[in-house]
């Protein structure tokens, strides 16, 4: 059975993704009160989100992961280690614009840099993108397989570090507009020309697209400043 979905959800339309195996599927960033109700839908259906990865601490990312582990005991939240300091005071303050209140809740897992996580088979390697947030992570799907049953290789969940023809904010309380160039540089030379990337929010891209593109990698491949 093969599981792949793509939502657009909460107050800042993130993108969440679901995919994996049915008795252990993966959710990225349950970024609004819909995660739950999917999560509850895909549990009527006989399929388990145990594993939510979160690529930053903002409320419209990390936001609803306790909703989601209310509805499927034992699902795990991973967040990078670097946002221990920040994803509270990003829950408690930045929803009240939207007059809501989230539940703060420590991760179960703290992440780093070049770890490898193996969720029942469907493994990923953390790439660590400070500059929106001090913990901003990349997600890389490994796989020795071009295109195999969840993803297809060569696949990053890139958060808010880059979008479509942009980038996230580095304007923000904790983010750091040298760090965001500093990661963008890193995945300029990382991320292989043809990888699919999968944004926190707007359309799907590739690597290929915005090195062609996007005005801020050519500011930086030129040696020019954006900021």
């Amino acid at each position: 059975m093969k599981i792949w979905e793509h939502h657009v959800i909460g107050p800042i339309q993130t993108n969440c993704f679901i995919f994996g195996k049915p008795e252990a599927a993966v959710m990225v960033d349950p970024g609004g009160p819909e995660a739950p109700e999917i999560a509850r839908r895909l549990l009527d259906e006989e399929v388990e989100i145990k594993h939510v990865l979160v690529t930053h601490g903002h409320f419209d990312h990390l936001g609803w992961a306790p909703d989601v582990q209310e509805v499927v005991e034992g699902a795990k939240v991973y967040l990078h280690e670097n946002e221990k300091p920040t994803y509270e005071p990003f829950i408690k303050r930045m929803p009240a614009q939207f007059g809501l209140a989230l539940e703060i809740r420590e991760p179960d897992v703290w992440i780093k840099e070049n770890q490898i996580l193996d969720l029942h088979g469907l493994k990923f390697k953390i790439i660590h993108t400070p500059g929106h947030s001090p913990g901003s992570v990349l997600f890389e799907y490994i796989t020795e397989n071009q295109n195999d049953d969840y993803l297809a290789k060569n696949s990053f969940f890139v958060g808010d570090l880059i979008f479509q023809g942009a980038i996230g904010r580095f304007d923000l309380p904790f983010s750091d507009p040298n760090d965001m160039q500093k990661s963008l540089t890193k995945i300029i030379k990382y991320i292989p020309s043809p990888s699919k990337l999968f944004p926190g929010h707007g359309s799907l891209t590739t690597m290929e697209n915005e090195l062609k593109s996007n005005p801020y990698l050519q500011a930086i491949m030129d040696k020019r400043s954006f900021f």
